[in-house]
């Protein structure tokens, strides 16, 4: 299967047209972060599908912030349905505001500017309840693990063409001799590829093609004692928002390739997501794709940065 996918401007998100039990194209967001493929609480409303409650208390958070809950539906791509192991619907859509303060902010430092919520990339994204409040409401679904582990994944930022290629599909991979083996990170679905921070490590970072940057973890970031940006950034996550700041990476090196000057987001693990502590280290985002192709082959557990 090969598609040709936007990408979103602001958030850097990939996005493709992605059809729910026959009715769409709706867009959905290419997240190899996200533990399952998950519709949003409005689309499963719009279609009027059933939802059963997720079990396990690791779930909790997610349940009260997010309305977690398990739905059936089958997803298609073009003419071919995916496979997929399991589907999830929850509220999508994040706050503009937290503690009384836009989480998305314009400061200006050294000429350079970090996108605002006033900005009309996000503008077209963002909408407002009837209690007043702007929500930006990015995506209709996201594209998870419990579809992406069925495939190999080949996502090419250069020229927009995603494919995935089922296990008992051939795969012509002319880069074959750059595939390296990953880790999961602990035991969850995370991709974990070794990276180099100014030529130590190597560090086990998060490969997520649902994060806009790059981001290091708070504990990583004061190890390595990493100058930082004036900037002060807003880093959102799926359990809500937090000030930060940036750090100041020279030389970032990952499948063989050295990329200097790379501005990564100091984050707090606890807003990520519902096992986030298990990232120790950080994340490879839209910064580090963005020339290139990305390949995550499942079932063989290799991936590569091309």
């Amino acid at each position: 299967m090969k598609i040709k996918f936007n990408l979103k401007k602001g958030i850097n998100h990939v996005f493709i047209p992605v059809y729910v039990n026959d009715k769409g194209p709706y867009n959905f967001t290419l997240d190899t972060g996200a533990q399952a493929t998950t519709l949003s609480s409005t689309l499963t409303e719009e279609l009027g599908l059933e939802t059963n409650e997720i079990i396990g208390d690791k779930y909790e958070p997610l349940k009260k912030k997010r309305s977690l809950k398990r739905t059936e539906a089958n997803l298609r791509i073009g003419t071919e349905d995916l496979i997929t192991d399991e589907v999830w619907t929850m509220n999508l859509g994040f706050s503009t505001k937290t503690s009384g303060k836009k989480i998305i902010q314009t400061v200006e430092a050294d000429g350079k500017k970090v996108i605002s919520a006033e900005h009309p990339n996000i503008q077209k994204v963002m909408k407002t309840t009837e209690s007043g409040e702007k929500v930006i409401h990015t995506t209709d679904g996201i594209i998870g693990y419990t579809t992406l582990k069925n495939y190999i994944l080949s996502v090419n930022y250069s020229t927009k063409i995603m494919q995935l290629i089922r296990k008992d599909q051939e795969f012509t991979n002319v880069n074959q001799d750059k595939m390296q083996k990953f880790e999961y990170i602990g035991d969850t679905h995370l991709v974990g590829i070794p990276v180099l921070i100014n030529g130590e490590g190597p560090f086990p970072f998060v490969v997520d093609t649902g994060a806009g940057g790059t981001a290091i973890s708070k504990n990583l970031n004061e190890k390595m004692n990493l100058p930082l940006s004036d900037i002060v950034a807003k880093a959102v996550g799926i359990h809500g928002a937090q000030e930060t700041h940036i750090a100041i990476i020279d030389h970032l090196t990952v499948s063989s390739t050295t990329y200097n000057d790379i501005h990564a987001v100091i984050i707090d693990e606890t807003i990520i997501g519902p096992r986030a502590k298990i990232i120790e280290n950080g994340i490879l985002g839209y910064n580090i794709f963005k020339e290139h192709e990305l390949i995550i082959d499942y079932q063989n557990q290799t991936c590569a940065i091309i």
